[in-house]
């Protein structure tokens, strides 16, 4: 299915929880208003049950930190069969725990976050001396057949000329067999602290540049038509993929992802809550993939690019119907159950 931009929606982006075991200074919690209500793993089936319907084919487990829903494995098992690829985001704290549980429920991969190879700096980041853990986390994931398994890296501005952790992370994604992210840091409103972000935001243009001299292959992800660079590092390949979203209006155009809060509301972008379709009563109603269908067609409908160009394309009009539900598409504030997974 197509929104009004052109763009297709393929993806869905399931935040599971906004509870996590870290405290990261670059997290955007997914650009999710703050909530403690989480979806059950009957309610997220059927929510990816109808996304599928609405022709979406992959899905992301992200959070907050997923793996601290007990119920985890339990909810990997019931989308497994609904999609062509499930995937995690994590931080890694307990993946030497879950990796093996998780392939066999049916996840497919996972990215882990490493901000830094040095233990002091990943505390300072993330709030938690969990570098161990973290590393032994990845190596347990790829063990476990989580491949390709990629390491998030958030590019940072370092102090005094201080050099990046992104060479380190890349000469250690080489000695276990993992790709390399490296991500821009985004401005989520309501989300980062704006203080922070003007402090530790780090332009990529000089990066990928590099990569892009070195590379002896270069291929692009289908989502935001990313570029990914295989060069060669110390004399071995390397998997580096650069993720640069700010002010990057072919970014936004090339964007695939519908987004599920973890209180059931979709969402059509990371950086806006404007627009957000509430799917919960639905849910909570068990509605048929059939009854949950105008939904994900309606928040389809409102996504938009957020970064514009001159090469973004005019969107097809609304109908005077459509723009009325759009000026009243407020979410209203309401009481769902807690889940204690």
């Amino acid at each position: 299915m197509q929104d009004r931009y052109g763009r297709d929606v393929t993806d869905l982006r399931i935040s599971l929880t906004q509870r996590c075991n870290l405290r990261c200074v670059f997290c955007h919690m997914e650009g999710q208003p703050v909530s403690r209500e989480e979806l059950t793993p009957r309610e997220i089936e059927d929510a990816v049950r109808g996304a599928a319907l609405a022709g979406i084919r992959r899905v992301k487990l992200t959070g907050g930190e997923p793996t601290l829903r007990t119920d985890l494995p339990e909810i990997v098992t019931r989308i497994r069969p609904h999609v062509e690829e499930l995937s995690m985001t994590t931080n890694g704290l307990k993946l030497v725990e879950l990796a093996g549980t998780l392939r066999a429920a049916g996840l497919d991969r996972v990215n882990v976050s490493l901000p830094s190879l040095e233990r002091e700096e990943y505390r300072a980041l993330t709030g938690v001396d969990g570098l161990e853990r973290t590393l032994a986390g990845i190596r347990a994931a790829i063990a476990a057949g989580l491949a390709p398994v990629k390491l998030n890296v958030v590019a940072l501005e370092r102090p005094n000329g201080k050099e990046s952790p992104v060479s380190s992370v890349v000469r250690f994604a080489q000695s276990v067999g993992a790709w390399v992210q490296v991500i821009e840091f985004e401005n989520v409103s309501g989300r980062v602290d704006p203080g922070i972000y003007r402090e530790l935001h780090s332009e990529l243009g000089r990066l990928t540049a590099d990569a892009a001299s070195r590379a002896f292959r270069v291929d692009h992800n289908r989502l935001h038509d990313r570029p990914r660079y295989t060069l060669e590092f110390d004399g071995a390949p390397a998997v580096v993929e650069v993720v640069q979203p700010v002010e990057n209006p072919a970014f936004c155009m090339a964007c695939h992802r519908l987004r599920l809060t973890s209180d059931g509301r979709l969402k059509g972008c990371l950086m806006t809550n404007a627009g957000l379709v509430d799917l919960y009563p639905a849910l909570r109603a068990h509605a048929s993939p059939e009854e949950l269908l105008p939904s994900f067609e309606e928040a389809i409908r409102r996504r938009r690019p957020f970064f514009v160009g001159p090469e973004t394309p005019a969107p097809v009009p609304l109908s005077v119907e459509e723009l009325r539900g759009l000026a009243m598409s407020t979410v209203e504030s309401r009481s769902l159950p807690v889940v204690n997974g």
